[in-house]
């Protein structure tokens, strides 16, 4: 994958959903085939969060009124060396703070991106058992096969006659974490019991959620649950486990 500018645009397109459709199932198919790719959105909607948050709000709007106050005091034959020097003092304590945060919360960001990037491997299609509404199942993973995640939500979320078994709600999950929809993830997961035989399949993909929303002290907690489970994912969970910890 090649840095350009025309490629930062169209990742911008991309996330503010601007790009048009066929235009986005086509750079979905490169981004799924390309894992710097792939990085490299998630580092544009991480820097979109932060520049979107609030606190980034008002930190820039204090800059601009500080900026603007130093120029009308220079402006004033009154004005003495004091007020402006302490002015630009203020002005520089607030972007070494914020800009510390900043830099300290992408560089964060890159690392929790990165392990979640590497870890992360699209729940498998399995066999389900058949039965009337095997047609409307087939159809479900055949989109959710195919990466069409908007169709699986939309199937899976509006057809209330459908019954939501816990394999299902694992191809829900991974669907809404393939849509940045993290939360509605999360969700899904949750409501996989201890006692069920995939309960070790949704402690890991909750885990990797939690990675993906910067929460490393609840994504470690369900990665020693899986440790002491001793199952499948032990070896993953402790080789992620310790570079969470590092």
């Amino acid at each position: 994958m090649e840095r350009t500018q025309e490629l930062f645009e169209k990742i911008e397109l991309y996330l503010s959903k601007e790009l048009p459709v066929q235009e986005v199932i086509s750079f979905e198919k490169e981004i799924s085939m390309d894992s710097d790719l792939e990085l490299e959105v998630e580092k544009h909607r991480e820097l979109q969060r932060v520049l979107s948050d609030t606190d980034t709000l008002l930190f820039k709007e204090k800059i601009h009124k500080i900026r603007t106050e130093i120029k009308e005091e220079n402006s004033e034959e009154n004005t003495t060396s004091y007020a402006v020097f302490w002015k630009i003092a203020a002005s520089i304590i607030i972007v070494f703070g914020v800009g510390s945060l900043l830099w300290n919360t992408l560089n964060t960001s890159d690392d929790f991106s990165d392990l979640y990037t590497a870890y992360y491997e699209l729940y498998p299609v399995e066999d389900v058992i058949r039965g009337s509404s095997q047609l409307e199942k087939d159809v479900i993973m055949k989109n959710y096969a195919e990466g069409d995640y908007q169709k699986v939500v939309s199937i899976l979320s509006g057809n209330t006659s459908f019954r939501l078994t816990e394999q299902f709600r694992l191809y829900l999950g991974n669907s809404y974490l393939n849509l940045g929809k993290e939360q509605s993830a999360l969700e899904q997961f949750q409501q996989i019991g201890d006692n069920s035989k995939y309960s070790e399949n949704a402690s890991w993909y909750q885990a990797l959620t939690y990675l993906k929303l910067k929460d490393a002290k609840k994504a470690s907690i369900l990665l020693k649950k899986i440790v002491d489970f001793d199952g499948v994912y032990k070896e993953k969970a402790k080789e992620l486990l310790t570079k969470l910890e590092d």
